[in-house]
């Protein structure tokens, strides 16, 4: 469907079905072609991911792949002649904005890591220089992605809080939540994100099925990164430190907001370095490796949230925002 301001701007789309076709085909060539394109805007692509280009759409995509849990650069292409660009995913709207001069306008999109292999609606407003206003819709090829299932034996305590500890986990779960619903509209970042612990690898338990103790199921939407008890680790981009604080669940937790609804969280730390309202730079130690809160072992847990989206951290480093 095209939405415009009058009848003369409304463009003809291709019935829905042959739409997906042209999509997935458009997978196959979207590489090499983008690669050409991203060089003369100033961004180049990273390896591993690719680019999609939507007929009659302003933006240009760039992914990893196009699954549950992964994180989605927009970016305005060709410079057209517009005030302003907005993208509708779901419930969320996306403005495109300046990452620095000379760079092109860019949103980030997060598709759950509980999302549904279905179609995605993509929305695309344009307010043009000369005052008109024009849209359309599109559909995004979401691919199935199986996460893997794994069973843990953890202090009953930390599973099922006594009653006087059962406020705190609450209180702190709201405390999380209004941190995340926070709405900086400038972007904060400087290039691209960085792994926190460099030259480390990460757990494939990104999404993963946790069983503990035989009952309680959750999914984990983050990454854990193995590493030596007091191991510095790094803010993986510029931003503002919103929380820095003991919980009771994550142990001793930073959060930190890079603007535009993009939110980095890290922990089970041994030791802050942070305290909330500090500006910290990409690459600043932030606090030390540990064990507190529910945790088997020394490591950092680090997860993403987009507009309360959340993505696998790495599909956000895969992109290519410099």
């Amino acid at each position: 469907m095209v939405l415009a301001g009058n009848d003369a701007m409304k463009k003809k789309r291709l019935p829905r079905d042959a739409r997906r076709i042209a999509l997935k085909r458009a997978f196959l060539v979207s590489g090499w072609l983008a690669l050409a394109a991203f060089s003369a805007m100033g961004m180049m692509l990273k390896s591993g991911t690719r680019a999609l280009t939507l007929q009659g759409l302003p933006v240009e995509l760039i992914f990893r792949s196009l699954q549950p849990g992964e994180a989605i650069l927009a970016v305005l292409k060709d410079n057209p002649p517009v005030r302003q660009v907005i993208l509708k995913v779901r419930d969320h709207k996306y403005v495109l904005g300046g990452a620095g001069k000379g760079a092109p306008p860019f949103a980030l999109i997060g598709i759950d890591v509980a999302a549904k292999s279905e179609p995605l609606s993509l929305g695309v407003v344009e307010e043009k220089t000369d005052g008109t206003i024009t849209g359309a819709e599109e559909e995004l090829p979401v691919e199935p992605k199986e996460f893997p299932r794994r069973r843990f034996v953890v202090d009953e305590a930390m599973l099922n809080p006594p009653p006087q500890e059962q406020v705190r986990v609450a209180r702190e779960g709201d405390l999380i939540q209004s941190v995340f619903d926070i709405f900086t509209p400038e972007w904060l970042g400087t290039g691209n994100f960085i792994s926190p612990l460099p030259g480390r690898e990460p757990f494939p338990n990104f999404g993963q099925i946790r069983i503990y103790n035989k009952t309680r199921q959750s999914v984990h939407a983050g990454v854990d990164i193995a590493a030596p008890w007091g191991a510095p680790t790094l803010a993986s981009n510029a931003g503002r430190v919103v929380l820095a604080s003991h919980l009771y669940l994550s142990g001793k937790t930073v959060i930190i907001d890079h603007g535009r609804g993009v939110f980095t969280f890290y922990c089970h730390f041994s030791k802050l370095l942070v305290k909330r309202g500090d500006w910290v730079k990409k690459g600043q130690a932030i606090a030390k490796v540990g064990n507190t809160g529910r945790s088997t072992g020394p490591h950092l847990h680090w997860a993403v949230r987009i507009l309360d989206v959340r993505v696998d951290p790495f599909s956000l480093v895969c992109l290519p925002l410099e």
